[in-house]
């Protein structure tokens, strides 16, 4: 978080390899990732056909796709993001800046879980992850543990006791809500229902 790139005219790559302009060190990125171009006084971004993709403004771009960049634009490669400096709005050159973010992140393609920008390690279990993708997926609603029960243990077919469920959802807690707060930051308990999570 901090680290700053300066822009330069042309062509800047963006990637894991160590050749890049902008070295993304993040497994999940590829080797050439995307490039950024100078182009009319002005920068366009676009996917090399990255596996994890670039996303702009929460938009995942196409394959080959070229957007123009404004200023305080949010940028992800993969799992890392970076905030878009525009020289026109500001006083100093054009750049881009990491970025932490703030909350809970779950991808499903990737099984990963980051907690306010940074990746669980160890990660979650199968069906720890299952659980929280779930409640992720589903987030902002009230979830009962009867529907919880037949998406998360599907194999048994939602014949699983309520006390599996919570010791399931406080293991999962203890890893997304460490420390001793007694308010639940992510996933709050509806009594006598089940679960929700809250939507940040």
């Amino acid at each position: 978080m901090g680290k700053e790139y300066e822009l330069t005219g042309g062509v800047m790559t963006v990637g894991r390899v160590a050749t890049a302009q902008i070295v993304l060190a993040d497994s999940f990125a590829s080797r050439q990732h995307a490039e950024i171009y100078f182009v009319d006084n002005g920068y366009q971004i676009r996917d090399l056909g990255s596996k994890n993709g670039v996303y702009v403004r929460g938009e995942r771009l196409g394959a080959d796709e070229r957007v123009w960049l404004n200023d305080g634009d949010e940028l992800q490669f993969a799992s890392t993001r970076f905030r878009f400096h525009d020289p026109s709005a500001t006083v100093t050159a054009p750049a881009l800046m990491a970025v932490r973010e703030p909350g809970l992140r779950v991808e499903e393609a990737t099984r990963q879980v980051f907690v306010d920008g940074v990746a669980l390690d160890p990660p979650l279990s199968v069906k720890q992850f299952d659980l929280l993708w779930y409640l992720y997926a589903n987030r902002g609603r009230a979830v009962s543990k009867d529907e919880i029960a037949l998406n998360v243990w599907s194999e048994s077919e939602g014949d699983t006791y309520d006390a599996n469920i919570d010791r399931m959802v406080s293991r999962v807690r203890s890893r997304i809500e460490p420390g001793e707060n007694e308010e639940a930051r992510f996933i709050t308990t509806i009594r006598g229902y089940g679960y929700q999570m809250l939507a940040e």
